[in-house]
């Protein structure tokens, strides 16, 4: 009932009936009003309780499909270097932070989202790293405070009530930080392939055939694998590509192919065990020259590993790894010029074939109460003509593409499982040069040339 109608009942109640005086006139007018004022504060809460719960119900179901997660390391190294003239440099407290923003969307039951940015800078600079352009290494060499998707990819299950369940992931791959990098690091496993081999931000398709019913064994995978390297977008003019130096048509992409088998020890639980075979083509010689006229495709290259990981071996609160790395390189004929005036081929000088071979092995112990303090021990040796796929590395020295010989010696303090501390040591012999690239025939170092590289470290890992 409106309140015009209301004032007309009453008016009409105050001419028809003497009795009513115009004080209870006026009083039944004000118990009207309240009732009417009551009506609305309870239809305007039962509209905020309504309103309240369907954002609720919303959130929750956002929720249930997005999960973030935090990552941020602080490093402080005290590194020293020794050259073959007998000259020595040191350079002290360099100060690293590194930023990572992940995300995980559950779509659906069979698709899945996951993207993780990255930030990677010195303390006090905002210089950008030459490097940081490069590919396979935005977001994992310091450079400025710039934010670079490292991982953005989709996982797609399909026929999954089948023999064969398969899951095809596409985009920027789980390709960084793979194993055994988690002991170090203290955390799950967070990639796919062995870390002495590929370590680096790369684009591509991975197909994965889930075996474990086939051949009753679980945890039974294989893999097929297509990268591009370094891509090439032709322009009329010089534009910064994920090849630099794209301009003639007649560069190749660099593309990479590989296949890759994981099982696991039936009678050792936490096993992992990896072989990979993967061949790349077209390798360009450099794609940091910014003489775009100067680059070619001097050959291909193929690449062997195989890896075993036992975490918390027999229950003994022991983890063993073992990795092995070949490489074979087939040149075909063609040379770069390097900015001093060197001629350079694929590990040599164009022409010749040449192998190489590395093997990465470590343990770590945990002890005290909730396993709080761990002590790990790393060592890895390459021969004269190892390389690898480790260019994106986020250790400030390619450890693991080292041709000689690395070791190195830390202790941990778990503060609790977002958080942990860890102090070591490294401890690097170069034999030859150019650890890390693929150009150039290596050589004992000479004149200036680096020998030896020792660092102290003090690293902090959160985790959430």
């Amino acid at each position: 009932m409106q309140l015009k109608t209301l004032l007309l009942l009453v008016f009409a109640s105050f001419l028809f009936a003497n009795e009513v005086t115009t004080q209870q006139l006026f009083q039944e007018i004000q118990d009207l009003q309240q009732e009417i004022q009551t009506l609305k504060t309870q239809k305007n809460k039962d509209y905020n309780e309504l309103y309240d719960y369907t954002e609720s119900v919303e959130t929750k179901i956002l929720e249930d499909k997005i999960k973030f997660s935090l990552g941020l390391r602080f490093g402080d190294d005290f590194i020293t270097k020794k050259y073959a003239d007998g000259t020595q440099t040191s350079s002290n407290n360099i100060l690293t932070t590194k930023f990572m923003l992940g995300l995980r969307a559950n779509i659906t039951q069979t698709l899945k989202f996951h993207g993780r940015l990255s930030m990677y800078k010195y303390w006090g600079s905002s210089l950008t790293h030459p490097y940081s352009y490069y590919d396979n290494m935005q977001g994992r060499v310091p450079s400025n405070s710039a934010l670079y998707v490292e991982r953005a990819y989709i996982d797609y299950f399909f026929l999954n009530n089948t023999r064969i369940p398969m899951a095809l992931t596409i985009g920027r791959q789980p390709s960084t930080d793979g194993p055994s990098h988690q002991f170090k690091d203290n955390l799950q496993r967070k990639a796919t392939y062995s870390a002495l081999l590929y370590d680096g931000v790369a684009d591509g398709a991975v197909l994965t055939c889930n075996l474990s019913k086939i051949l009753h064994h679980k945890k039974t995978y294989l893999r097929f694998g297509y990268s591009k390297g370094f891509g090439y977008v032709e322009s009329t003019s010089y534009t910064p590509n994920a090849y630099i130096g794209a301009y003639d048509s007649d560069i190749a992409d660099t593309n990479l192919y590989g296949i890759f088998f994981d099982t696991t020890l039936s009678n050792i639980p936490n096993s992992l065990i990896q072989i990979s075979y993967s061949y790349m083509k077209d390798i360009i010689a450099n794609p940091l020259d910014m003489n775009y006229t100067n680059n070619k495709n001097i050959g291909n290259m193929e690449l062997i590993g195989a890896m075993i990981e036992l975490t918390d071996f027999q229950e003994k609160n022991i983890d063993l790894y073992a990795h092995f790395g070949y490489n074979k390189s087939t040149p075909n004929n063609q040379t770069y010029q390097d900015p001093n005036g060197n001629t350079l081929g694929l590990l040599d000088d164009g022409a010749t074939q040449h192998s190489g071979y590395a093997y990465w092995l470590g343990t770590r112990y945990s002890f005290g109460e909730n396993n709080h303090y761990k002590i790990g021990a790393e060592y890895n040796h390459g021969s004269k003509y190892w390389v690898s796929l480790t260019q994106g590395g986020y250790d400030l020295y390619n450890k693991l593409a080292t041709r000689g010989d690395a070791v190195e010696l830390y202790g941990m303090l778990v503060a609790n499982r977002y958080l942990n501390f860890r102090l070591g040591y490294i401890g690097i012999n170069y034999d030859y040069t150019g650890s890390g690239w693929f150009i150039g025939k290596p050589h004992t170092p000479q004149n200036d040339e680096l020998t030896k590289l020792h660092t102290f470290y003090l690293k902090m890992n959160m985790a959430y």
